[in-house]
């Protein structure tokens, strides 16, 4: 009892208190499989010498599963697709690209092997964008901060999420990616909106703890730096991602009420996260509805396993067909997949 007791107040943590707690961030941002590590003991012990403890237990492991380390079972495995009608579904790819000189590399592969309709690009290079305008059956474009897209349909307008706030932020060695771009797609139905979004990373507010490198850029001033506790740098990443999704999710949201809008891309956060929690939540995440597995999409093996990558769409116009994560593509992450259906 008192394994599920501790496994409960656990799952409560990581959904309340991961951006806010040191323990909690780190159990959000880091391994979660150390979970299991007492279940896997108690229930060899209580196999052998208490068998009625075997229920609490499993309750327990069952929490740590689906409710800390995001275990998804869904009935997409069993949904008729082809009942959707053809011209009305899309199938989204998005794809942290690493630079994406490999996966340029790769792309034609890609291509046949995912077939998408449409591919959001973070961390797109040169190389792999010029491979996209060369792609002879589609339409590429670009924005600022390494957003690139790929859509079977012309895109028709880019446009910039405003992130002159974060650009000062930037200045004073704080971070604040803030890389939120809207690719304007005429799909034969209508236009449509994709949102690519790639924002701060938690790492940087981690790194005293898991590298060598920390929230403050080289260069920033030394006072600051000397000044800046663990517990400070975690708070204030802490804040900087918030302000993020926070103008990301209200930018988005008045895009939804135009039209029909997808958001994808690289948010660093996972669907426990309190920051995810507080502004993500009104979309609804393709995998977390139809997604079968873990769904990691940053892998560094042997212990990060993380879904930080992920497809949102709005239920007033798209209902969610089928949700999946691709194999190694050529970066450190991999590709997320949903197929949706305009309504």
């Amino acid at each position: 009892m008192v394994y599920l007791a501790g496994m409960l107040a656990t799952w409560a943590a990581l959904l309340t208190l991961s951006e806010s707690w040191l323990p909690a961030t780190l159990l959000a941002y880091g391994p979660r499989e150390v979970v299991l590590i007492p279940g896997v003991i108690l229930m060899a012990f209580a196999a052998v010498v208490c068998r009625p403890a075997l229920f609490p237990v499993a309750g327990a492991a069952v929490v740590a599963l689906f409710g800390i380390m995001g275990l998804r079972l869904s009935p997409s495995a069993f949904i008729d697709v082809s009942s959707a009608p053809a011209e009305r579904m899309i199938r989204v790819v998005s794809l942290n690209a690493q630079g994406g000189d490999v996966v340029s590399a790769r792309l034609a592969a890609f291509r046949s092997t995912l077939a998408p309709d449409i591919v959001a690009f973070e961390e797109c290079g040169e190389r792999l964008f010029g491979a996209l305008t060369a792609v002879s059956d589609g339409h590429a474009g670009r924005s600022a901060g390494g957003l690139c897209v790929w859509s079977r349909w012309p895109i028709s307008q880019v446009d910039t999420m405003p992130r002159v706030a974060f650009a000062r932020m930037r200045q004073l060695g704080f971070g604040g990616a803030a890389n939120v771009s809207r690719f304007a797609i005429s799909h034969p139905l209508g236009p449509l909106n994709l949102v690519v979004v790639h924002l701060e990373t938690a790492r940087k507010g981690l790194r005293g703890i898991l590298a060598t490198d920390s929230l403050f850029r080289a260069g920033a001033p030394r006072h600051q730096a000397a000044e800046a506790t663990q517990s400070t740098r975690t708070a204030v990443n802490a804040r900087i991602r918030a302000l993020e999704s926070e103008r990301a999710s209200v930018w988005a949201h008045t895009l939804v009420a135009q039209g029909p809008t997808i958001v994808a891309g690289d948010f660093n956060l996972p669907v426990e996260s309190a920051i995810y929690r507080k502004f993500w939540r009104p979309f609804e995440n393709a995998f977390d509805a139809r997604g079968n597995g873990f769904g990691y999409t940053k892998v560094e093996e042997p212990f990060l396993h993380i879904r930080i990558d992920h497809i949102l769409s709005a239920d007033r116009w798209f209902s969610i067909r089928n949700a999946w994560v691709g194999d190694d593509v050529g970066s450190d992450h991999r590709p997320i997949i949903a197929e949706l259906s305009l309504r």
